[in-house]
């Protein structure tokens, strides 16, 4: 049986991922709750404009994506629950350095370093193609 459940965003759940960069020289971690598979080659990550993460994600084009695994669970809902703007995320999770310089979760089960290709914006979204 079909069932007519309107405009809403039904593709849940999708993993937990943190994003990753830097921000005026300083590491900075974002929980993403919109992530997606654009093709067998790109990735979307969408965030919302008012983000802190934003402006250095934009600055250096490059940002890691990072799934996040139940041990690392508490750190992720705290990521996404302050503003880098007012705190410093930066020692929050144990990092390493890609080869393009952006931070990545060192005991991540997967992590992938990005490089922005575009960035699709709407009114109140960045939409990160990586």
């Amino acid at each position: 049986m079909r069932k007519n459940i309107g405009s809403v965003l039904a593709l849940y759940p999708t993993p937990v991922c943190v994003a990753g960069t830097k921000v005026d020289g300083k590491t900075n971690w974002l929980l993403v709750a919109h992530v997606g598979i654009l093709g067998h080659d790109r990735l979307l990550i969408s965030c919302a404009k008012a983000h802190y993460t934003n402006k250095g994600i934009k600055e250096s084009r490059v940002v890691s994506v990072n799934l996040i695994d139940e041990q690392l669970l508490s750190k992720a809902n705290y990521v996404g629950s302050v503003s880098g703007k007012t705190v410093d995320k930066s020692n929050v999770f144990d990092e390493e350095i890609g080869e393009t310089g952006v931070p990545m979760i060192k005991d991540s089960p997967l992590t992938m370093e990005c490089i922005v290709e575009n960035n699709y914006e709407t009114e109140d979204f960045d939409n990160f193609i990586l």
